[in-house]
């Protein structure tokens, strides 16, 4: 089965380097090739793990010359109109080649005409919502209940901030320190302003609660302008939030009876309230090694019939 990988930075990169490294450990890899890998220069073709660019053009020529059995997106998300990635969904799994994805946008965008494309075509989003920590493949199996609610701590960024605003540093200084690390971007507004988790809460809501929602109609507040609220043992957290009747992102202060009280750092949680039970998950929602290992376990996944 060929691979196309649209995208090659530190995701896909990271991506490309573990279908390597366990090749040889799990069966689903055996028949996997990585068919091409298009970045900004061109479409890079090889063998075995040597890659040099070899055809120009961009993910469309690159779609037709290789003619993948799946493509991996792992190019950066344009909220705008979501494309090359919308369009290049589209047209995949239209011909039934099958997507996986670690981009947000066209999903936050166009979530349910996506869906309605999927057939001999599957989709893979793991790596969407909370990285490689099985929040998406969590939901799939859950047959036969039905989701109530969804809270969580759906940012790291904001996360790390406000855990460090917790310990006594101010905004700017924290998120300075964010940036130095990694965890945030040069330009950080999407994180900051809520707009982030606002995306990732679009594709829950759709996938688990059934909903027709698009980025547009999500309400969200971010944690620009927060001073403080941390008087004794309280914590504000940025809390993504949706039920029968609400869905938004907005700063909660919270206590410590609540379990996401004790998300700290970049760490993300999500808690998922069905009509039989109610479920919490924890664990790293940023980074490119788990963005990559969401994709991957995806494909894995994919190969069992499982997606």
């Amino acid at each position: 089965m060929k691979v196309l990988v649209a995208g090659y930075g530190n995701v896909g990169k990271a991506f490309v380097k573990l279908i390597f490294e366990k090749k040889g450990k799990l069966e689903e890899l055996k028949d996997i090739e990585i068919g091409g890998i298009v970045n900004r220069k061109g479409i890079m073709v090889g063998y075995k793990d040597q890659f040099t660019v070899d055809i120009e053009g961009d993910v469309f020529t690159a779609y037709e010359k290789i003619k993948p059995d799946i493509v991996v997106d792992t190019m950066s998300a344009n909220y705008k109109d979501g494309n090359p990635s919308l369009s290049l969904y589209k047209l995949a799994l239209k011909d039934g080649t099958s997507v996986i994805t670690t981009n947000k946008a066209p999903l936050a965008l166009a979530f349910n005409e996506i869906m309605g494309l999927v057939g001999k075509g599957r989709l893979g989003f793991q790596g969407t919502v909370m990285s490689g920590t099985p929040s998406i493949n969590l939901l799939r199996i859950l047959p036969g209940s039905e989701v109530k609610r969804i809270r969580g701590i759906l940012n790291g960024t904001t996360n790390f901030i406000l855990t460090m605003m917790y310990n006594g540093q101010p905004f700017e200084s924290a998120l300075k320190e964010a940036q130095r690390l990694g965890y945030a971007e040069e330009d950080p507004t999407l994180d900051i302003n809520g707009f982030d988790a606002a995306a990732k809460l679009t594709i829950l809501v759709n996938f688990a609660m059934k909903k027709s929602v698009t980025i547009r109609d999500i309400k969200f507040t971010g944690i620009q302008g927060i001073k403080g609220a941390y008087d004794g043992h309280k914590k504000v957290k940025l809390i993504a939030y949706a039920d029968e009747n609400e869905i938004e992102v907005s700063p909660k202060v919270l206590t410590p009876e609540d379990p996401l009280y004790h998300i700290d750092g970049v760490e993300n949680a999500l808690e998922i309230m069905t009509d039989i039970q109610t479920t919490i998950i924890r664990g790293p929602g940023a980074g490119p090694i788990n963005a990559a290992y969401g994709a991957f376990s995806d494909l894995i996944l994919l190969k069992r019939n499982f997606i």
